[in-house]
């Protein structure tokens, strides 16, 4: 929420006027209040936290590492040293205001709520009662929300059909016999343009409950090559449980996907997860997918497909705010007749990328994955067990041109490596895309 910096700026310079000063003077207490002052937390933060072993106790010591903490990204930190102060004082203000704002931070809504109500109910300064109503209309149960955008993309694909790039190969099956390919089957390179859309709602049911939903569209349009064009609409909803650091989500999902404007492969199925944020700049996450696919013209390759994994990301303190995460997958996707179970395989995979804020309208993107494809039957007519590597590679750069325009070129990259060689085949795709979102 934009206004928690600035509320919080407030809140602090009209609360802690009244912080008392021990009549001794004491230099690091000094240089910790001139540091946050000086809106350099992070300063303050390292230079109070090695003395915790020894000062931890001291009222003015642990206020001042309490809101250091805060404003330098570690609210449970800063709950922890709050806490001391308040079980000496209770009628601390000035304390039990900042672990308010720990609380509101940690998402632990209720709580935020109860600390703030205790602290509105003092003598307060008009702008400080205003800020705290600030803070309680933020935790009020989120009311409806909903977020839509719309982007056009223009590009070159080096393969449009993720086919391989040889005319002929040989066929075990036929004694080695060389067999020439249909030209669809060979890679084709275009120039391309792309649209898509999208609409997003949120409802707040309480402070914990929310309904969730999403639809969107992506068409991809080659100018070169006919009979490649693709289309792609998503549709979900479900819910969203979230409780101090915990969030769960269960969703159902539904897409289609055609190709020549032709129906290839619809999906149903759904996502649960959960997510849990062991700070503000750390969270982990598990989740587990199902799909039943179905293809209207090749139903053999109709299948079930499950998907489990594990995911962690990270926000440093550093220059250019640096995220980066990581996440690793497996599963199966069993065809439904068992008379093709060269169509069936197991996937495992590795992803990881991040990003650095250049600037307050750049961001700097990358990701990168592996997955490993392993097949369950012996493939009829090259008489082995498919096997794929993939590895894939993004980067790109998102640059915010005006409120909410963002024009982002990037550059992808995939190489599919199968010991069946109809299946191998790379592929780089460089685009400029401009969004507007709503």
């Amino acid at each position: 929420m934009r206004f928690v910096l600035r509320a919080r700026r407030a809140l602090v310079g009209l609360l802690w006027l009244g912080v008392a000063t021990s009549a001794v003077a004491d230099q690091v207490i000094d240089q910790a209040r001139k540091l946050l002052e000086q809106r350099n937390p992070k300063a303050a933060y390292a230079l109070l936290l090695p003395l915790q072993s020894q000062r931890a106790g001291e009222i003015e010591y642990d206020y001042f590492l309490g809101v250091a903490a805060l404003d330098a990204g570690d609210p449970q930190q800063a709950v922890f040293a709050l806490e001391r102060v308040l079980a000496v004082n209770p009628n601390f203000l000035q304390a039990r205001a900042e672990i308010a704002r720990a609380y509101f931070v940690l998402g632990e809504r209720q709580t935020a709520r109860r600390e703030f109500e205790s602290v509105r109910t003092q003598s307060l300064p008009p702008e400080a009662r205003e800020t705290i109503d600030r803070y309680l209309s933020a935790l009020e149960p989120q009311r409806t929300e909903v977020r839509a955008y719309i982007e056009l993309t223009g590009g070159w694909d080096s393969n449009v059909n993720s086919a391989t790039g040889k005319s002929a190969i040989a066929i075990p099956a036929f004694g080695g016999t060389i067999a020439t390919l249909n030209p669809l089957g060979v890679r084709e390179s275009s120039w391309f343009g792309g649209l898509g859309t999208g609409v997003s709602l949120s409802h707040g049911l309480s402070d914990q409950w929310y309904l969730i939903g999403a639809a969107s569209y992506a068409g991809k349009y080659n100018f070169d090559v006919d009979g490649f064009d693709t289309g792609q609409v998503d549709a979900s909803a479900g819910v969203r449980w979230a409780s101090g650091n915990n969030q769960v989500l269960a969703i159902g999902q539904f897409q289609r996907f055609w190709a020549d404007y032709e129906t290839y492969r619809n999906s149903a199925g759904g996502t649960v997860q959960w997510l849990y944020n062991f700070s503000p700049s750390q969270q982990f996450t598990v989740f587990g997918q199902y799909a039943r696919l179905t293809y209207p013209d090749q139903s053999p390759r109709d299948a079930n497909r499950y998907i489990g994994g594990v995911g962690y990301s990270q926000a440093l303190a550093l220059p250019y705010s640096p995220v980066f995460f990581i996440s690793a997958y497996g599963g199966q996707e069993k065809v439904l007749d068992g008379s093709f179970p060269w169509l069936s395989f197991t996937p495992v995979g590795l992803r990881l990328g991040g990003q650095l804020s250049l600037s307050d309208r750049a961001l700097l993107f990358a990701s990168a994955s592996y997955e490993h494809r392993s097949y369950d039957g012996v493939e009829p007519l090259f008489l082995v067990k498919r096997r794929d590597d993939q590895t894939d590679a993004r980067l790109g750069l998102a640059y915010l041109v005006a409120p909410s325009w963002t024009l982002t070129p990037q550059v992808a990259y995939t190489n599919n490596y199968s010991n069946i060689e109809l299946n191998s085949y790379n592929r780089t795709i460089g685009s400029v895309s401009v969004r507007r979102d709503f």
